[in-house]
């Protein structure tokens, strides 16, 4: 299947004198990577191989000669594990300096890639995340995401173009039970999804942990993983974890920011504007993919007991959150995260700050939107005047005039999955 992120890593691999491609395990970057080998020119080198590693640690410089040619694309997959490439990789770029030279040094995770570039090719690499498949990728759909025109323009459509409602509906609840990593996204059978969600963080993790970080108590990772997994869309108290799996609260900060190098779960800052507002301190919680939550939640895989269970909520705001990243990423856009929550408990999910200003998002599971679901974002608006809207992101029909300063926007817009012309614009009443 082709990745959205394609065309943007060729255009930064022409633009800039190197790239480092960063994402989770079993996302697809050797993939994507050998696609691209598939219609130009250049070499595919992997350093998972311990005989490749050993060989290349020997001598760097002289290996990467060997397999660079100018004018051709050099991919290095799981760069990180011979961390004596990136003086090489230096040295090349410095040599052919200021021209982009084609190399891609693709990783599982940040920590190490970023730790190495620190320390050899800082203002010499672009970073590039890949996140698991989009909504909208897996859909086939290329229109333009409406999150694009809010990040650019500012501005809603006066009439949405959409598709069958209940098409959308089925996509929207494949995705929310079985995510966006492409092994269980294209499996024909519960069971082996169901399967690959038990199996990712033993088999995918673990390991990577244990080598980048040295963790022993591998029973004890675990259980902090998926209690971690389990405060997905709250504020993180790294203390209440501690004392459920009997680990110390360091360890279990330790764990979390472990888990947010391998690009597994996103802590989000508070987005702190007005220093006189008594905000909460804790970061929020999102897990990187709806089948990791069902996982941790016992959910049973099934989108009817999670409501049964006050669960969908959750999983549908790590859904949306997730979509957002994947969208910015995908699109070659830029974006910081924060979340925002005071004391007294008025929250808005997820506060983008982009080139273009603040855009401020509650994310709500509910077919209507009523103005008691703004509350959040008229308390964050009050705080910040000169941030023009807010908006409630929902599973519904409708863009939704709720209040003067904040409108109800479909999902299916904001991420591209447009079809022909079934709704238009209504005023809330």
């Amino acid at each position: 299947m082709y990745r959205q992120i394609q065309s943007h890593l060729i255009k930064s691999l022409q633009t800039w004198r190197c790239v480092a491609l960063l994402g989770p395990r079993q996302v697809g970057k050797s993939y994507l990577l050998k696609q691209i080998l598939q219609a130009s020119p250049g070499t595919y080198l992997s350093f998972d191989d311990p005989l490749v590693r050993e060989e290349v640690a020997k001598d760097p410089v002289a290996y990467l000669k060997r397999y660079y040619q100018p004018g051709k694309y050099l991919f290095i997959d799981e760069a990180a594990k011979v961390p004596e490439i990136f003086s090489a990789v230096k040295i090349l770029v410095d040599h052919y300096d200021p021209n982009p030279t084609g190399i891609c040094l693709a990783n599982s995770g940040n920590y190490l890639l970023l730790n190495r570039i620190k320390e050899s090719l800082a203002g010499r690499v672009h970073l590039l995340p890949i996140y698991p498949f989009s909504w909208q990728e897996l859909e086939g759909k290329k229109a333009m995401p409406g999150l694009i025109t809010l990040m650019e323009e500012g501005e809603i459509p006066n009439r949405l173009v959409g598709g069958s409602l209940v098409e959308i509906e089925r996509s929207r609840e494949e995705r929310l039970l079985w995510g966006g990593y492409p092994a269980p996204s294209f499996a024909t059978d519960t069971e082996s999804k169901i399967q690959w969600g038990n199996d990712y963080l033993h088999t995918y993790i673990l390991p990577l942990v244990m080598e980048q970080f040295g963790i022993r108590e591998v029973s004890s990772f675990e259980r902090a993983a998926r209690m971690l997994f389990s405060q997905n869309g709250k504020s993180l108290n790294a203390n209440k974890v501690a004392t459920i799996i009997g680990a110390s609260q360091p360890t279990i900060t330790s764990y979390a920011h472990q888990l947010i190098a391998m690009m597994v779960i996103d802590l989000l800052n508070l987005f702190v504007r007005n220093p006189i507002k008594r905000l909460a301190k804790q970061p929020k919680l999102y897990v990187n993919d709806t089948l990791l939550l069902h996982i941790s939640l016992g959910s049973r895989f099934s989108l009817q007991a999670a409501q049964e269970n006050s669960l969908i909520g959750s999983i549908y705001e790590a859904f949306i959150f997730n979509e957002i990243k994947k969208t910015i990423a995908n699109n070659g856009l830029t974006a910081e995260y924060f979340t925002w929550r005071t004391q007294d408990k008025a929250e808005v999910d997820v506060v983008l700050q982009t080139n273009s200003g603040i855009l401020p998002f509650e994310i709500k599971w509910a077919k209507k939107i009523s103005r008691r679901d703004t509350t959040g974002l008229h308390s964050f608006l009050e705080d910040s005047p000169d941030i023009k809207r807010g908006y409630i992101i929902y599973p519904g029909e409708k863009i939704l005039s709720i209040s003067e300063k904040v409108v109800a926007i479909p999902d299916w817009w904001l991420f591209g999955i447009l079809g022909e012309d079934i709704t238009g614009i209504a005023a809330y009443k």
